[in-house]
């Protein structure tokens, strides 16, 4: 047998008991959600919808002087410059294929890997996130303020990011307000939100978790979660609009809130499998 003929019955070796190593492991939690965002028509529908529902109400939010997505804390100044708020990630970022490396690598989130995939700027767009912003933004003169729960050492990195798809950012003012960038702006967002009330009329908020629209307490169950969206009705699909999330998010920390880290994986599959409702 040649040197060619062995390395190549050695390669093929490797890639057979790789795959027989992923065949015989159990299938990670993340790979469902992950394909779904990342292979189907119905999450780019999904997003699609999402974005022109809110363009079908935007010129009317424009010239209405009450319209506002934050009625509890918005200036009644009059006359004040126009502006909505979007989340980052998950929201007009897709990170699916941060995910999908850690599924392939069977490895569990860290923030040294999230800090590497941050700043490789390869995020790419959700499905109709930069046609409506950029819409938004020139050609009706609104100003779009980007409200995330990334640290303010990613800020370069994800103007980088937003930049490089396409979404509008302002030469003249910082609309990309980071977690930790100011005292008091952590990542329940309130604070940036009340800041950006304070001088501009919030029409349209966007997000993929319930806290990029109100505080939520990190430590709310399921049912108080579930409360607060009822309690708010009126105003999703008007002035507030969520893309979906199914690979991570508040919902998911809400199941695990309490649990010991030493049985952490059983005790989140039981916790998981005791919230279904097959009835």
């Amino acid at each position: 047998m040649t040197k060619w003929q062995l390395s190549r019955f050695g390669l093929a070796g490797l890639l057979l008991g790789a795959v027989t190593a992923c065949a015989t492991q159990p299938a990670d939690e993340r790979l469902h959600s992950t394909l779904w965002v990342q292979t189907s028509a119905e999450y780019a529908v999904a997003s699609f919808q999402v974005f022109s529902l809110a363009a079908a109400q935007a010129d009317a939010a424009i010239a209405d002087p009450e319209w506002t997505a934050l009625p509890d804390v918005q200036s009644r100044e009059p006359d004040l410059p126009i502006a909505v708020i979007t989340d980052v990630d998950e929201t007009i970022l897709d990170n699916s294929a941060f995910t999908a490396r850690n599924i392939l690598a069977d490895r569990q989130y860290t923030g040294e890997a999230w800090d590497r995939w941050v700043s490789e700027q390869g995020a790419d767009a959700v499905p109709g996130a930069v046609r409506y912003l950029d819409w938004l933004a020139n050609q009706r003169g609104v100003t779009v303020f980007y409200v995330t729960r990334r640290k303010a050492m990613h800020e370069a990195a994800t103007r980088g990011n937003l930049a490089k798809l396409g979404f509008p950012l302002s030469a003249t003012e910082d609309t990309l307000l980071m977690d930790d960038e100011r005292p008091g702006w952590g990542s329940q967002k309130n604070a940036r939100r009340l800041e950006i009330a304070s001088r501009y009329r919030v029409i349209q908020i966007f997000g993929d978790n319930l806290s990029d629209f109100m505080d939520v307490p990190s430590t709310a169950s399921p049912a108080t979660r579930l409360e607060r969206a009822r309690d708010t009705e009126p105003m999703w699909g008007t002035r507030w609009f969520l893309i979906p999330n199914p690979i991570y998010g508040d919902w998911e920390t809400a199941l695990m809130d309490g649990l010991d880290p030493a049985t952490r994986e059983a005790e989140a599959l039981r916790r998981k499998l005791g919230g279904l409702e097959p009835y």
